[in-house]
């Protein structure tokens, strides 16, 4: 009998399993969580033999950048007593998480860079809010829904959370047929996303478009957009999108654990519930904060290896995202000298397409039944739209005095034909009509509008020019979510990760112990295997 078949008769096992429940499916579940090795594995372990304390000596590190790549390398050092001198060039803390306050009427309120989803298996970032007290004033999403363009709901709230159960589970709420993803062009395809290997997948699959991915497998139009979808979560178009990006996401998000696509949100402003106790955490230890302090350049030093201004560091810690990076990098003109390969990667790097996030203050409020952060089928513009007099007491206080509701739209890949604000405007709320028809009509008494490039591409074949945290050029740390990771991780724990792993080779050198890591699963339930991958695409210029 062909392999096939055998596949066949085991995915019928797991759907007689799955809809039996009880014993046969935790049994199943045990089986696929030893499979993966567990779903939190240590991958930096500690030796405890080691100091984990400095005991004397006064090593001073710069950090560049107050985003969660810098905020997790300034707390991890600072704490165990290394000086730190955290430069921020914005006002505030935070950077994509980030918050200020703006007019509204007669008040000020908070603003944010935009909702954010604090997964489960955000492990060492969750670690950290949870030992500064932060998350126990989270709440946790409704739903994890997509409207489609005509309106009737994706749910995955009560999708199972075990992997390989949640994409069975899939095909019995009509997700996808199973005879449509047993044909051989769609389960070649996806055949890659169970056997998820760092190494293996990046070399099989970071040169193909995962829009070519997605039409060469074929798929079903339910589980097209489902893809389609998250895929925008790297604010990018599926045809400037690095298949083997997608792939390692959707192994971090949905195959190497049991959290499901629940999430965990701050259910306040970002500067009450997030900000403001991690700025006094890092105070606490030391951590000199210079906000609105933006460095141009790093210099060589005299008694120690850098210099910033008039002041001389062992380390620098590079945390600012893709524009201000290359930016100090073209300002520090002897790197050009010491590593010219290096500059030139990072001079290479891309930013994604420019994004939108529009929050507005209106007379009208959405239909109920519906989940605070809402996916939608973007037809031109819009992405998601969150519910903000739902999240904040100050949105929620403003709707109870002027009615209406407060409302923030998201998206996450502007097309390049979008000629100016107004126009954005305008298709936004034409979007938003199409999908919330009960707000036809409303009036507009505040608005912020946050047009921004900032976010790294995943573009097939920026995998390659991405730098690990230790760059050539000793002492010089590089973090952020556009670093390369040895772990399948993204977006702010990619982030905050990589701040740790600059920490660690502070530690290193000191001779101290490292900060211990944990992961998702680092493989795919079914062991890696040479990969059918289609056929690479041409390179891009």
């Amino acid at each position: 009998m062909s392999i096939w078949w055998w596949a066949a008769a085991l995915v019928a096992l797991l759907i007689w399993l799955a809809m039996r429940g009880g014993r046969p499916k935790r049994a199943l579940g045990r089986l696929v969580e030893r499979k993966l090795g567990g779903y939190r594995h240590e991958v930096e372990p500690s030796d405890r033999a080691l100091p984990k304390d400095l005991r004397g000596g006064t090593p001073r590190v710069a950090v560049l950048g107050g985003g969660l790549a810098g905020i997790g390398a300034a707390s991890s050092l600072a704490e165990r007593g290394v000086e730190v001198t955290l430069f921020e060039r914005n006002a505030y803390l935070g950077g994509k998480i980030g918050a200020w306050t703006v007019p509204v009427g007669d008040t000020e309120q908070t603003v944010e860079h935009g909702f954010h989803a604090f997964f489960r298996q955000y492990y060492n970032l969750n670690e950290f809010l949870d030992r500064l007290g932060i998350r126990k004033d989270f709440s946790a999403i409704e739903d994890y829904l997509i409207l489609h363009s005509d309106l009737h709901p994706q749910s995955y709230g009560d999708v199972d959370t075990v992997p390989a159960l949640n994409i069975v589970d899939l095909g019995r709420r009509g997700f996808y047929r199973w005879r449509d993803v047993i044909r051989k062009q769609t389960r070649e395809r996806l055949d890659s996303f169970v056997r998820f290997d760092m190494e293996r997948t990046y070399e099989a699959f970071d040169s193909i478009p995962f829009g070519r991915y997605c039409d060469e497998a074929d798929l079903p139009p339910e589980l097209r957009l489902s893809f389609r979808t998250f895929a925008r979560a790297f604010f990018s178009d599926e045809a400037d999108l690095s298949t083997a990006d997608v792939l390692r996401a959707f192994h971090f998000y949905y195959l190497s654990h049991d959290h499901g696509l629940i999430y965990d949100y701050p259910a306040g402003d970002y500067e009450t519930t997030l900000l403001a106790p991690i700025r006094a955490h890092l105070e606490e230890h030391g951590v000199d904060l210079r906000m609105g302090s933006p460095v141009s350049r790093i210099e060589t030093g005299e008694s120690k290896r850098f210099q910033i201004g008039h002041e001389e560091y062992d380390w620098v810690v590079l945390a600012a995202d893709i524009p201000g990076m290359q930016a100090i990098i073209e300002g520090s003109e002897w790197l050009q000298e010491a590593d010219p390969d290096f500059v030139g990667k990072m001079l290479a790097l891309r930013t994604s397409h420019g994004y939108a996030v529009w929050r507005i203050w209106v007379n009208r409020d959405v239909r109920s039944g519906l989940p605070t952060f809402i996916n939608v089928d973007r037809k031109r513009v819009l992405d998601s739209v969150t519910l903000y007099h739902r999240v904040t007491d100050e949105a929620s206080a403003w709707v109870e005095v002027n009615g209406g509701a407060v409302l923030e739209l998201h998206s996450y890949a502007l097309p390049r034909d979008i000629d100016g604000d107004e126009e954005l405007r305008a298709v936004f709320l034409e979007e938003l009509y199409h999908y919330f028809p009960e707000l036809q009509g409303l009036c507009i008494s505040n608005e912020v509008l946050q047009v921004r490039r900032d976010f790294p591409a995943f573009a097939p074949g920026q995998h390659a020019l991405r730098p690990t945290a230790e760059s050539p050029i000793q002492g010089l740390l590089m973090a952020g979510d556009w670093v390369r990771l040895p772990y399948p991780m993204t977006h702010m724990e990619a982030a905050f990760v990589s701040g740790l792993l600059c920490a660690n080779a502070v530690f290193r050198e000191l001779g101290l112990r490292e900060e211990t890591i944990f992961t998702v699963a680092p493989r795919g339930l079914l062991r890696p295997k040479p990969l059918s991958a289609p056929r690479a695409a041409p390179q891009m210029q």
